[in-house]
């Protein structure tokens, strides 16, 4: 069994990957074991019995004792967990709904958390009720590359452009999407409103209507001006059929899902996005951004981040900023200080390293046998004969060999086949979120040249 010191869990690599790799980078400096997995690996999917053991797992997000069972799978074990909580921010509806779905149930209410800033901290004292010992408040490590010496992290204008085949001569215009697409299945609809309330689905038509109204706004400029070039990023996970469609008409549209937005927010001439914290980003990297709202948002979900901020909310507005050349900042620095940790001294991913050792070296954080044993499923009769089965060494091989036999059609092997294939199905559906060994040493070694020139 492989032993590590800290173990990191990503979803979405554009959302997490390059922070993770400058975490891992400090802490591997200072001797320690790490590595980074996806969580939709099919190794990890398919796993019968632990071949990791870390001693602090560093998960997405914890909310419930599902959420950490669907990142852990059967492949890890593990005796302390960190919350990276990479969802800091929640709709102003649920921030006093004790029941709201990220306010943390189970094992969620056990483990580490990290907040990046005081709104987030006192929501978790005071309406989820967290031991304060177990919540650290380190700022978004993410902002760390938006300053020196780590801005020169990024590639430049011209490598950027270059890679992506954009004009070097043109206004090259970036809107980065709050929207989640326009083509989300019923299912996952229903699902939202489950965690969010029922006026989840009236927040998506919001969205999907405000999508297609910017992208009117976005051709009307296209048809009129063709030294403008925008770059529409998706928000992870959900592309977007009607900006498709545009991108069909016009080569100076673009729908870029890669690299991180903040590589974008540095090279583009121009910034725009909605109700989201990219603007916070461009505010770390002192660059303008403007919001874009042609509807007023459904109640209760605007960020109050954004219910502090200027908006542009009709084409003229968009149209004369485009060409602006003196602007203000749209959101207050006191609004933004109060989300995120702003010390311009000390680095969050050093706070985030001084914290993880702490974890690691303070058993008060260990997590208890009963609280291990009660955020996995318990399966009884069969099925939990056959999992205590498979996990011992000396029938696994056999039941492979089994599984690759295409003679043997017993129903319980033809069930495995199914499961076996659907999670290969899944990692192929996700093989844009998928890293290897090689991405992480290039994306630290380009860590390393920022920091240590």
């Amino acid at each position: 069994m492989k032993e590590l010191d800290f173990l990191f869990l990503y979803e979405h690599k554009v959302r997490e990957l390059e922070n993770l790799c400058l975490i891992k980078y400090e802490l591997d400096k200072r001797g320690y074991r790490t590595e980074i997995r996806y969580i939709e690996d099919a190794e990890n999917a398919l796993a019968v019995k632990p071949f990791i053991h870390t001693k602090v797992l560093l998960v997405m997000a914890c909310y419930n004792n599902q959420t950490l069972d669907w990142q852990t799978k059967n492949f890890v074990k593990f005796d302390k967990v960190i919350d990276m909580q990479w969802e800091n921010i929640v709709y102003p509806k649920d921030e006093d709904r004790k029941d709201a779905y990220k306010n943390y149930t189970e094992i969620g209410k056990d483990v580490v958390r990290v907040s990046w800033g005081k709104q987030n901290q006192k929501r978790m004292l005071d309406v989820v009720k967290m031991p304060p010992e177990k919540l650290k408040l380190t700022g978004h490590v993410g902002m760390d590359f938006l300053r020196q010496p780590l801005s020169r992290y990024y590639m430049s204008r011209q490598e950027l452009f270059e890679k992506y085949d954009l004009p070097m001569d043109k206004k090259v215009v970036l809107f980065a999407s709050p929207y989640y697409g326009d083509s989300l299945d019923e299912a996952y609809i229903r699902d939202m409103c489950m965690r969010f309330g029922d006026d989840w689905a009236d927040y998506y038509t919001f969205m999907c209507e405000s999508q297609r109204q910017v992208l009117t706004w976005m051709e009307e400029i296209l048809k009129a001006d063709d030294e403008i070039c925008f770059i529409y990023r998706p928000h992870p996970g959900h592309p977007t059929k009607c900006a498709q469609e545009l991108a069909e008409k016009y080569s100076n549209f673009k729908i870029i899902s890669g690299e991180s937005v903040k590589q974008w927010i540095v090279t583009c001439d121009k910034v725009y996005t909605g109700n989201s914290s990219v603007v916070v980003e461009a505010f770390f990297a002192k660059k303008m951004c403007q919001l874009l709202f042609p509807l007023p948002v459904t109640e209760g979900f605007e960020l109050k981040l954004i219910s502090d901020s200027d908006k542009i909310t009709d084409f003229e507005g968009f149209q004369a900023s485009l060409y602006a050349t003196d602007e203000k900042f749209p959101t207050p620095e006191e609004s933004i200080e109060e989300i995120y940790l702003i010390d311009w001294e000390e680095p969050s991913y050093i706070k985030f390293a001084n914290m993880a050792e702490e974890v690691l070296s303070n058993d008060s954080y260990r997590l208890s046998r009963e609280q291990l044993k009660g955020y996995k499923p318990t399966y009884t009769g069969v099925t939990g004969l056959i999992k205590s089965l498979s996990r011992c060494d000396l029938l696994y091989k056999p039941y492979l060999k089994m599984l690759e036999n295409d003679r043997l059609k017993w129903s319980f092997l033809e069930r495995q086949r199914q499961i076996r294939e659907g999670a290969y199905r899944i990692e192929q559906e996700h093989s844009h979120e998928l890293t290897s060994a090689r991405e992480i040493e290039e994306i630290i070694n380009r860590i390393a040249n920022a920091l240590e020139q």
